[in-house]
């Protein structure tokens, strides 16, 4: 069993460019159905990341942040629904206006390099790069995945032998 991020990373990741429009990127987020969408310039360099959680804090109302209950705020129906101005706003902010700083991991690194990043910087997905450049992407499930089929494929080798 490879013990590197890059043999248990998806290699198919959808990412986007700094200058989409946020609107773009919520977009992208609920049509590909994922939660971290890297960002990326012309040439496939990881230039930034942002979130489902960051998109959707965006059109959150600010008094979410101090609301207890947000039960109670939802009940009234306050955040069922952006507003037509988020919306359209919305449409004016780009992508590199609130992506974070990128995130990534060489696809060389190992399992415990990766998860460790994961754990350090409160991800649920790492990006993967090879020099720079988005070769793919991997989740905790992928790491915890591989720890599972490498400590099951030694269980069933020590069976084996002694049978």
């Amino acid at each position: 069993m490879s013990r590197t991020i890059g043999t248990w990373m998806k290699p198919r990741v959808v990412s986007i460019g700094p200058t989409a429009s946020l609107l773009d990127a919520a977009k992208l987020l609920a049509k590909e159905k994922i939660g971290t969408l890297p960002v990326v310039d012309r040439k496939g360099k990881l230039v930034g990341i942002t979130s489902m959680r960051k998109v959707v804090r965006y059109f959150l109302p600010d008094f979410i942040n101090v609301v207890e209950d947000v039960d109670f705020v939802r009940d009234f129906g306050a955040i069922d629904i952006p507003s037509p101005v988020d919306i359209k706003k919305s449409a004016t902010v780009t992508v590199a206006e609130i992506m974070d700083e990128p995130v990534s991991v060489e696809e060389s690194a190992s399992l415990m390099r990766a998860l460790a990043l994961m754990t350090t910087h409160d991800i649920q997905d790492v990006p993967v790069v090879r020099n720079g450049k988005l070769v793919g992407i991997a989740s905790r499930v992928d790491v915890g995945r591989a720890f599972l089929e490498g400590w099951l494929g030694k269980t069933k080798s020590r069976k084996k032998k002694k049978a």
